[in-house]
């Protein structure tokens, strides 16, 4: 046996364990890595849904109802301008009507989001720019307005301040392809409360 064969062999024989660890711990990182992501993933995927029902649900402090669903609805204001859509989109606008039998609840609803969700999973966000589609608040904790009531005319009820015991609605405007618009199941989510979402029937 040659003198490198020896030194290759002594240096395996060293270093035996060294290797085996190195064998061991590369799968092991990487299995660790791909688990670690996957929860992380899993833990923030709005996947398990509490169902409203007709006759109102409790949840997050607050007592939900069906929402009211409109396809391609007309702007909500008089002499609104109409913007084009891009090709093969419509507009959605929802109604999501809530009660709180104590005001204090409504801190709980903040930080909500309002989603679409089509039956292959896609989600779509609220549209940001829809004002002249939105005849009262957005947002899960009600809203409030000090103007006249002249200035809002016949949506001026929709902005005073939410009443312990007394249903409101708010409102989310979206845009989505016309492909889905007949199926999109109208969603809440919040942070705090991921996995579970809010669903909608319609």
């Amino acid at each position: 046996m040659s003198g490198a064969r020896r030194a290759r062999r002594g240096w395996f024989r060293k270093n035996t364990v060294a290797l085996a660890t190195l064998v061991l711990a590369i799968p092991l990182a990487g299995w660790w890595t791909t688990r670690s992501d996957y929860k992380s993933w899993y833990d923030n995927e709005p996947r398990d849904p509490v169902t409203v029902s007709a006759s109102g649900t409790t949840y997050n402090g607050a007592t939900w109802y069906a929402a009211n669903v409109e396809e391609n609805p007309d702007p909500s204001r008089a002499g609104a301008d109409q913007d084009n859509l891009p090709d093969g989109t419509t507009r959605i606008r929802v109604y999501f009507r809530l009660q709180v039998d104590n005001l204090s609840a409504l801190e709980g609803l903040g930080g909500c989001q309002v989603h679409l969700r089509a039956p292959d999973g896609r989600i779509w966000d609220e549209d940001a720019i829809a004002d002249d589609y939105q005849d009262r608040p957005t947002g899960c904790s009600g809203g409030s307005d000090d103007k006249p009531s002249s200035w809002r005319g016949a949506a001026a009820p929709y902005y005073l301040k939410p009443v312990a015991g007394k249903p409101f609605e708010t409102v989310a405007v979206f845009v989505v392809p016309s492909s889905v618009a007949g199926s999109v199941q109208p969603t809440i989510t919040w942070a705090t409360k991921l996995p579970q979402y809010l669903a909608f029937p319609r």
